[in-house]
């Protein structure tokens, strides 16, 4: 297969250019096409699960003598979500080729109306289903689910279109927060309305919970109307229509690996989320003990950690890195599924299954959001909605898979066997998350450990430092380079390293770090160079040219120790010594916003608001043929020293002009 026009995580640009991380939380909250969307799919979500309670108690699915309470609601889920598999690319096709905002206006439109006659349906259903038995009985399972058969199609409609608007009304930056922001409310509403439902059927008339359900997508089509989305929608499926603009979705998605691989990460978390959700009712009525209500209170912890997971995401997840917030959620979403199974083997506290309710939500909606604003990213807009099609067919089908065999075959005695059943899905999430991990780190341009080293750091730095590069990287492709900086802190070798995308410079640093276990592993692995702190080093130095005549990168500093943003020391004349000698390129490196500290832990901890900015490479021709004359060794070890505080001055002037226009 081919590979895509850009990474797994976002765009070519390296993510230490990105200013996401610090962009305003309050830009994206101005924006009112967003917020409309946002409103549209939050109160349509709050009448989801209100339905789906009705349903269960027209068919007395709590009573203690049904034993197959986790095949019915396997089998409600397979049937709303049966329309997403068979026409997923087909609604993405829809979705690409008309308005996308009338597209969601008419499918709220019907399903309000479905949820209004939905009782009358079921009703006159069940009297023709089983005339003998009139309707005062419990509604026969089959009967119950058809209805949820319609809905489901027109929410299969609804759902490409939504995905394939948002970052059109978005800016590029606004991405992670928009799927984070969104998939909050969502999950918000979900809580409520599980709780919400759960109530209503307990204590009042179940066409209350239809009603309700249908006010709500009324309520988001009124939403809709009044999104002014831009004008032009890229319609690449006007060139040609029917299977053939279909089959092109298809065809991306096989040409184009990463986008592959991300669809079938998303169709992994729909499985083990429809497994999940599946097995509640029986958890509750077997192993907790409990109503409707607690029905509903189980699944909202599951929301619950949904809502959390998406907060954690809106202020954190635009300095994350898609692939690794991927990876790692879906391994602590493997160990949370465990953390239920053994709640409800070994009879532990019910708080033990809510803590892994909560964590699967919080982990899972890490899942969510990363793949959505991934695709978003990498896809164009002219065919985005086929391949959100896809990916609910693919998501489905993995849904369906779970849900179907829990639900179709009758099982004799299904709800003992639960702990099995979250056992293995637990057993999948971790695996796939093990296999993400392996994927990544053998793709790395470094090599699986210290791409995974970088990683870490380029983590740290974005979430604590709150590191970003101004400008590019001026660090060339290949050929020896020595990167010079100022020295304001112990954090900065990892704030350059973090910044610099395609080359990981190595450093001279202080022998007795070299011999720390942990952090004397990482030194040699990106081939440091150790250097007694007393008296001329001859052997660093030349270790220093070999390491340059190699073709390396060499990150030094020529202030020598840390030392304070306004103090002017002494400048070493080695880089000076290094530069004649090797012929390198010097790149001028600044480093600004951090706290001075002349400690090694206390940077690691503290906040900042780092900022590199590179320069062009230093000018030296004006020492050609003095390359064993000491004075100019201190000459260009000065000249080195200026342009790095130039990129100071030039740095500061820009976040002056900046904050000017703000203004």
């Amino acid at each position: 297969m081919g590979t895509d026009a850009a990474p797994l995580d976002a765009t070519r640009r390296d993510p230490g250019s990105d200013r996401a991380a610090h962009a305003p939380l309050g830009s994206i909250v101005a924006n009112r096409n967003f917020l409309l969307l946002w409103m549209a799919y939050g109160v349509s979500a709050l009448g989801d699960h209100l339905s789906e309670m009705g349903l269960l108690k027209l068919q007395d699915a709590l009573d203690p003598t049904v034993t197959d309470t986790t095949r019915r609601q396997a089998v409600m889920l397979f049937v709303f979500m049966l329309p997403f598999f068979l026409f997923g690319p087909v609604c993405g096709w829809i979705a690409d080729r008309l308005p996308r905002k009338w597209i969601m206006i008419a499918a709220d439109l019907i399903r309000a109306t479905l949820m209004l006659e939905m009782l009358a349906v079921l009703t006159g259903l069940h009297h023709w289903w089983l005339p003998q038995e009139g309707t005062g009985g419990p509604l026969p399972l089959a009967v119950a689910v058809l209805p949820l058969a319609a809905c489901g199609l027109f929410a299969a409609l609804f759902s490409p279109a939504r995905l394939s608007l948002l970052p059109t009304i978005v800016r590029p930056d606004q991405i992670i927060r928009a799927n984070a922001l969104t998939a909050g409310l969502g999950m918000i509403a979900t809580i409520a309305s599980a709780v919400l439902g759960g109530y209503l059927v307990t204590h009042y008339a179940v066409v209350w919970n239809f009603r309700v359900d249908a006010a709500t997508f009324l309520f988001s089509a009124a939403c809709l109307f009044f999104i002014r989305p831009p004008r032009a929608q890229a319609v690449d499926a006007a060139r040609h229509g029917g299977l053939r603009a279909i089959a092109d979705g298809f065809r991306y998605v096989h040409s184009h690996r990463r986008t592959a691989e991300v669809i079938l990460i998303a169709a992994i978390l729909w499985t083990g989320a429809s497994v999940v959700r599946s097995v509640i009712p029986a958890m509750v009525k077997d192993v907790f003990g409990g109503t409707y209500q607690d029905v509903g209170i189980y699944q909202g912890l599951l929301g619950l950690g949904l809502v959390l997971g998406s907060v954690a995401l809106t202020l954190f997840g635009p300095a994350l890195r898609s692939e690794l917030a991927i990876s790692w959620s879906l391994k602590f979403a493997g160990l949370s599924g465990l953390l239920m199974t053994l709640a409800v083997a070994f009879g532990w506290h019910a708080a033990f299954c809510a803590v892994g309710l909560v964590c699967l939500g919080f982990f899972g909606a890490g899942i969510q959001v990363s793949v959505n604003a991934t695709l978003q990213r990498i896809v164009p807009d002219y065919i985005r909605g086929r391949i959100f099609g896809v990916t609910d067919l693919c998501c489905m089908a993995g849904l369906l898979l779970a849900t179907g065999i829990l639900g179709i075959p009758a099982w004799p005695d299904i709800d003992r066997h639960i702990t099995w059943i979250m056992g293995l899905t637990s057993a999948a999430l971790f695996g796939t998350g093990i296999w993400t991990t392996r994927t990544r780190l053998r793709r790395g341009k470094f090599g699986p450990a210290i791409t995974f080293w970088r990683n870490l750091a380029e983590l740290h730095a974005r979430l604590v430092a709150r590191l970003r590069r101004d400008g590019l990287c001026t660090i060339p492709g290949d050929g020896p380079v020595i990167l010079a900086a100022n020295h304001n802190c112990s954090l900065d070798p990892l704030l350059l390293i973090s910044t610099s995308p395609n080359r990981y410079p190595s450093f001279m640093v202080a022998r007795e770090y070299a011999e720390v276990p942990v952090i004397g592993r990482i030194i040699s692995l990106i081939d440091c160079i150790p250097v007694n702190r007393t008296g001329i080093d001859t052997a660093s130095i030349k270790a220093a040219l070999r390491h340059l005549e190699a073709g390396r990168v060499l990150g030094m500093f020529p202030q020598g120790r840390i030392r304070r943003p306004d103090e002017r020391g002494e400048v070493h004349e080695g880089i000076g010594l290094l530069a004649l000698r090797s012929g390198a390129t010097v790149i001028p490196a600044n480093i600004s916003g951090t706290r001075y500290s002349d400690g090694v832990v206390a940077p690691f901890v503290r906040r900042h608001r780092a900022v590199v900015r590179y320069g062009p490479p230093v000018d030296l021709s004006p020492w050609k043929g003095r390359e064993k004359d000491r004075a100019a060794y201190r000459e260009v070890a000065l000249h080195i020293m200026e342009r790095i505080e130039a990129l100071a001055e030039a740095s500061l002037g820009t976040r002056t002009t900046e904050r000017g226009n703000t203004a």
